[in-house]
C-alpha cells in the first residue's frame, strides 16, 4: 500500500469513496496486507517488512493544490497517513503473536521524511517545498527524466525529484534511518 492507494484510488476516484469511509478503506487495505503476510508465511518467509506511508500531505503536488492554505502541507492527508501507519503497526504486533517463527517489522518513513521536509538544511537540502523537475509543483513520471531541459542541475539539493517521489539522496537517507531503527532487527 502506498500514497497512490489514497491520493489516487481514494481521493480522486469516487468508486472507493462510495464504498468506504476513510477508516473503512484503511481497514480494507490492512486486510490486504494481512492476507499478503499470511501468503508469504505459507511460502516459508521468516521475515517481512511493512512499509508505512510518508507524510503524503507534504508532497509537492499536494502542497501546490492546497488552495486553502497555499503551499503548506495538507494536514488532513498527513493525519490519514499517521492513522494508517498505526493500523499497520497493529497488524505487525498481531502477526508476530499469531504466526510462530515469523518476524514482521514496520518500516515507517513518515517521521524522518517529515523532518527532512521541515528542516531540509539539516540533511544538506536547499529545497523541500518544490521538486527538482520542471516547476517542481506538478510534473511527475516520464516528464521528469534526466533529459528534461527544465530539470534542476543538482537533484541532491532537493528532497523531491518530482511532485510525488523523493530524490535518490532522500531515499538513501530514509533507508539508512530505517535500517538503523527497524531493519537491523532482521540481522
Amino acid at each position: 500500500m502506498g500514497t497512490n492507494d489514497f491520493l489516487e484510488n481514494y481521493y480522486i476516484m469516487n468508486e472507493r469513496r462510495s464504498q468506504y469511509n476513510i477508516d473503512q478503506y484503511q481497514s480494507f487495505l490492512v486486510g490486504i496486507a494481512k492476507n499478503f503476510i499470511m501468503s508469504l508465511y505459507g511460502l516459508g518467509s521468516p521475515k517481512v517488512s511493512l512499509g508505512g506511508l510518508p507524510p503524503m500531505g507534504c508532497l509537492p503536488l499536494e502542497r501546490t493544490t492546497n488552495f486553502q492554505d497555499r503551499s503548506k502541507c495538507m494536514q488532513s492527508y498527513n493525519i490519514v497517513a499517521m492513522s494508517f501507519n498505526a493500523k499497520l503497526n497493529g497488524l505487525v504486533v498481531e502477526m508476530n503473536k499469531k504466526l510462530p517463527g515469523i518476524k514482521v517489522v514496520m518500516s515507517n518513513p513518515y517521521y524522518i521524511l517529515l523532518q527532512m521536509i521541515k528542516k531540509p538544511s539539516l540533511y544538506g537540502f536547499d529545497e523541500a517545498a518544490v521538486a527538482c523537475c520542471g516547476t517542481g509543483m506538478f510534473e511527475m513520471g516520464y516528464a521528469c527524466d534526466r533529459n528534461n531541459p527544465f530539470t534542476c542541475t543538482d537533484a541532491n539539493k532537493f528532497v523531491f525529484w518530482d511532485s510525488f517521489h523523493p530524490t535518490e539522496k532522500t531515499n538513501q537517507l530514509i533507508v539508512q534511518y530505517l535500517f538503523n531503527t527497524t531493519l537491523y532487527k532482521f540481522l
